[in-house]
């Protein structure tokens, strides 16, 4: 989508809002790098280490590196009526280069920064969107519609897996002040 395409998009969506939509962003409340391979790092297996303390989120589906970015929000009380989420990441500090897909899955909201690895938490969620990615670029908006809306009506809580496609992408935890961020338009 070009730029003019996504200001021409922006428009029809405020446009068919209304004037009584309201935009929140939301940052996130936790997130995590997990590993899951059969890897050693020393002398633990890779999937054991907790990474929801670093300054850094990545994600890599290649060969046998499975890294999964994982994020959860607390949805705010009184979110009526929405009409859409979208999920935000951050500038990536790396990327592979090339273009790459980041694809966002449901992730039970059962998990703990400081405690989360590839053994205590397993994807197992539906795919909820996707976004192509060009080189560095900062990636689009991923709508999360559906799973958010369920969130907001039931436990307020709202967790996401992050995949990508190719080699290694990395993003800014929340540790460094830059979260990821679910808008939310009601």
């Amino acid at each position: 989508m070009n730029v003019f395409t996504k200001i021409v998009f922006s428009f029809a969506l405020f446009a068919s809002l209304g004037n009584t939509a309201s935009v929140t962003d939301v940052g996130c409340s936790k997130d995590a790098t997990v590993v899951f391979n059969l890897q050693q790092c020393g002398d633990s297996p890779c999937a054991l280490i907790n990474h929801g303390t670093d300054n850094t989120l990545a994600a890599s589906l290649q060969n046998d590196e499975v890294v999964r970015m994982l994020i959860g929000f607390d949805l705010p009380a009184g979110l009526n009526k929405i009409s859409q989420c979208q999920l935000r990441l951050q500038q990536p500090v790396s990327s592979p280069g090339g273009a790459y897909m980041l694809t966002a899955s449901e992730a039970s909201n059962d998990w703990d920064e400081d405690l989360v690895n590839g053994q205590s938490n397993i994807p197992t969620g539906n795919v909820l969107g996707s976004v192509d990615v060009s080189g560095s670029a900062r990636p689009d908006f991923i709508d999360v519609t559906a799973a958010c809306k369920y969130a907001a009506k039931n436990s307020r809580s709202f967790s996401v897996w992050i995949d990508s496609s190719g080699p290694a992408v990395i993003f800014p935890s929340r540790q460094t002040g830059a979260s990821t961020v679910l808008r939310i338009v009601s």
